[in-house]
């Protein structure tokens, strides 16, 4: 499981971020009709081992009208754009609901609501029916139907997200802008989560932190102070913003001192004359040299 993976699931691990997710961002009738103080997250994964790199699973259990239904959040974060989703999601429910062995054949099996939530860069532009990818050479009634609901993150404009109060909204935000831009737009960030409670705040923290590690290819750890308010969570994402853009200005300039001693090498200079000019150690000038073609 990949870094992007882990944060995205611990944070959607908890049910009050997947509440606001649900109520925000999917459009269906159905889910203001769900008794969330019911919610329960299952202690099972159905992502084959093929895909464990690139997306992760997550399904809560929560009450609809007196009945139970299963709600499975797929979590892509490849870039490429996948064909095959639908058949991945009918695999993958097909799993869960043959987990339920049912000694009871007469009831039904529950329902289960298939929802991808997809961060990758790529535009989403497959269909999300199963049947469109199917030859219906043999009559419809054979043919399987199974739709999932997307979720895209790079379809939100970040003026839209503005208006929706919540710590989901804030991470699309992130997701869809640059650090230099987060870095002057911190006050609009902290305005979307302003109402969220103590434990969403840390839930936030934690995922932002992560994040940012992630872009500046680092391994930062956890944050282990508790997030006690707003204040906290500007704090700690300031913080990190500078220091992720220290630690480019770093590498910038390791790049231009790299490329400075690759020149004086092919001016035929001496490592010592190189080392001293550049800064360079001798192990790292010698990395740079080119070997000579017999």
């Amino acid at each position: 499981m990949g870094v992007h993976d882990k944060r995205y699931k611990k944070i959607f691990s908890n049910p009050i971020v997947m509440e606001r997710f649900l109520k925000s961002f999917v459009h269906e009738d159905f889910i203001a009709k769900l008794d969330f103080s019911s919610m329960q997250k299952i202690d099972k994964e159905y992502v084959s081992d093929e895909y464990v790199e690139t997306e992760s699973d997550i399904v809560y259990k929560i009450n609809f009208e007196g009945k139970e239904i299963y709600i499975f959040v797929l979590l892509e974060f490849q870039s490429t754009v996948d064909k095959l989703m639908c058949f991945r999601f009918m695999n993958y429910i097909s799993s869960l609901y043959l987990d339920f062995n049912k000694p009871d054949t007469k009831s039904k099996h529950p329902a289960v609501f298939p929802l991808l939530l997809y961060s990758g860069d790529n535009t989403w532009k497959y269909s999300n029916e199963i049947a469109d990818l199917i030859e219906d050479t043999i009559p419809g009634d054979y043919i399987p139907h199974l739709k999932y609901y997307p979720v895209l993150v790079n379809s939100f404009a970040k003026e839209k997200l503005k208006d929706i109060h919540n710590v989901i909204s804030a991470m699309f935000y992130v997701e869809n802008s640059d650090p230099d831009e987060l870095l002057k737009e911190v006050d609009i960030l902290l305005d979307l989560i302003k109402e969220e409670n103590t434990e969403v705040l840390n839930a936030f923290a934690s995922w932002v932190n992560s994040y940012l590690s992630y872009l500046g290819n680092d391994d930062k750890e956890e944050i282990q102070d508790k997030i006690e308010d707003l204040q906290g969570v500007k704090t700690m994402f300031e913080t990190r913003l500078k220091e992720y853009g220290n630690k480019l200005e770093i590498k910038g300039r390791k790049e231009e001192k790299n490329e400075t001693a690759k020149n004086m090498l092919a001016d035929n200079l001496s490592i010592d004359k190189i080392s001293k000019y550049t800064g360079l150690s001798i192990e790292e000038i010698k990395s740079l040299k080119v070997p000579q073609k017999v």
